[in-house]
């Protein structure tokens, strides 16, 4: 795959606030000390991106009805996803994502989609038990079809473009593995409450085409062989993974139609009230607010906290809906708790997940859709050389994932705090702070040097106690970022990603990147990459 922007550039971002002549290092807080409110016009964007993908199922909705989209291509339609398409667009979320270089984010999130179904299924189990027939819930059938319905809650293909729109690529990764322990989950603790017990091959489907391929995209990371997957190959995955999402949505929707207006289940006369009511004070309500606490309290990663300031804001899955009827479950109980929580979750979602982003202190995370704040398209430039003074530090992706080994809030501390602005003789231009990335070991996977400072002719003579580093002349792809800082930093890092990502025109040299902050322009970065 191309290579991708080095992940520690991301990192250093999200812990760096811009002050006027540059950035100064925050230091890591509590959760408690990251609350904050969030902008109109993020929430602006997440009530946006919210209905976009209810709309885009409501065409799967509308398609249904129309018969464009036939009960009988469904089947054909959903291998050629699950056995096609999902593996091809995680394999180019999860191969060479640098999240992956936290150890936690590869064990963590399965342990956080499992514990998140078992806890949902046992407090909705004993709501049930313990209501019993004063809200409808006189069988067991009925128990345990809620207490499945209300555990399993929509881990994929809501989720999936909600935390690309607002987070990036960073944690898409990791839900993919959040949702591996859900699905553990779901053919472990739904299949023993929907049948009694566990059924006989239920490993099986744990161990489908999507699993499949989220080992073998972490074994190529854990390789370091991102680098070394041909180009064929990633132009393959990526024009088959585009049409991963909304193929689906669309199945959703109409999958979803099928569930309200021809479901064939038997008729209950008891009302459906207190099923509606239940469903949404614990779905949306109750469950929330819990999952939400324990991300606040545990030690998880960022990109895990994002995946659990969407998930908890999540409606109850449909697919529990047809694993109640395969096991002579109560349908009509699971048909009204994914009814009630999805009409009434198309209004909570946009809340819980702005409640999630203020509370779990992700303000500075989310990407601005707005054009004000948008990032424009790079540009290749001629770039001459030029010479920067300043203190540097050796370091690794790795080494930055973890607040006790990251170098580079230290540098920026040791910047400040000794004065080195003063220190640079006869800066070109005083009024600019550049940092360069250079020496790379090899590539974004190996060790390279980050050099805070600024530029200094070419005949100065740099004090001893200062490094020094060269920008080669060359090409440089040169992005812009304007708009409301710091967020609008993380974001042109985010569009760099992608860029390398997706684009096969340029090709990285790894020499010398920088970036420049211009105390003039205090809401623009200008990031330049050396390519070929």
């Amino acid at each position: 795959m191309p290579s991708l922007v080095s992940p520690s550039v991301v990192l250093r971002i999200e812990r760096f606030q811009f002050v006027k002549g540059g950035l100064s290092p925050i230091v890591a807080r509590g959760a408690s000390d990251y609350a904050g409110t969030m902008s109109l016009m993020q929430v602006i964007t997440i009530v946006s991106i919210t209905a976009a993908v209810f709309t885009v199922m409501g065409i799967g909705a509308a398609a249904r009805s129309l018969h464009w989209l036939s009960r009988e291509a469904d089947a054909g339609i959903l291998k050629l996803s699950i056995r096609v398409l999902m593996p091809c667009f995680i394999f180019q979320k999860v191969v060479g994502n640098p999240a992956f270089d936290e150890a936690s984010n590869v064990y963590m999130p399965p342990i956080w989609g499992y514990l998140a179904v078992a806890v949902g299924c046992l407090i909705a189990y004993s709501f049930a038990r313990g209501s019993g027939a004063r809200l409808g819930f006189d069988t067991s059938d009925k128990v345990h079809s809620f207490a499945i319905c209300i555990g399993i809650f929509n881990y994929g293909f809501i989720p999936i473009p909600l935390i690309s729109e607002i987070f990036g690529e960073r944690a898409l990764g990791v839900l993919f593995l959040h949702n591996v322990g859900v699905e553990l989950g779901i053919w472990t603790i739904g299949v023993s409450l929907a049948s009694g017990g566990l059924t006989k091959g239920w490993w099986k489907n744990v161990l489908n085409p999507p699993s499949i391929t989220i080992v073998i995209s972490l074994v190529i990371n854990g390789l370091g062989w991102a680098h070394l997957v041909p180009e064929f190959v990633s132009q393959i995955t990526g024009i088959l993974a585009s049409a991963a999402i909304p193929v689906m949505m669309l199945l959703i929707g109409a999958t979803f139609f099928d569930q309200i207006f021809q479901a064939n289940v038997d008729q209950d006369p008891s009302s459906p009230w207190p099923a509606y009511v239940s469903s949404v004070l614990l779905r949306l309500l109750a469950l929330p607010i819990l999952f939400l606490l324990a991300a606040m309290w545990l030690p998880i990663s960022v990109e895990l906290k994002q995946v659990a300031a969407i998930q908890a804001a999540m409606p109850a899955a449909v697919f529990p809906i047809v694993l109640t009827k395969h096991y002579g479950g109560d349908a009509r109980t699971a048909l009204r708790v994914v009814i009630a929580t999805t009409v009434v979750g198309f209004v909570t979602i946009p809340l819980w997940i702005s409640t999630g982003i203020s509370w779990l202190g992700l303000e500075n995370t989310v990407l601005e859709q707005t054009p004000k704040e948008a990032t424009v398209g790079p540009k290749l430039e001629p770039v001459e050389a030029m010479r920067v003074a300043g203190i540097s530090v050796r370091t690794t992706n790795r080494k930055e994932m973890g607040p006790e080994t990251g170098q580079i809030p230290l540098l920026y501390q040791k910047y400040d705090a000794d004065q080195i602005d003063q220190l640079i003789p006869s800066p070109v231009k005083p009024g600019q702070r550049i940092a360069v990335y250079a020496d790379y070991e090899s590539d974004q996977s190996g060790k390279f040097t980050i050099l805070v400072g600024r530029q200094v002719p070419a005949d100065a003579e740099i004090p001893d106690q200062l490094d020094k580093v060269r920008i080669h002349r060359g090409n440089y792809l040169h992005f812009v970022g304007e708009g409301e800082m710091p967020g609008v930093v993380p974001q042109t890092w985010e569009e760099i990603w992608n860029y390398f990502a997706e684009n096969t025109t340029h090709t990285r040299t790894y020499e010398a990147d920088f970036e420049i902050y211009d105390e003039a322009s205090p809401n623009r970065v200008d990031i330049f990459i050396a390519v070929e």
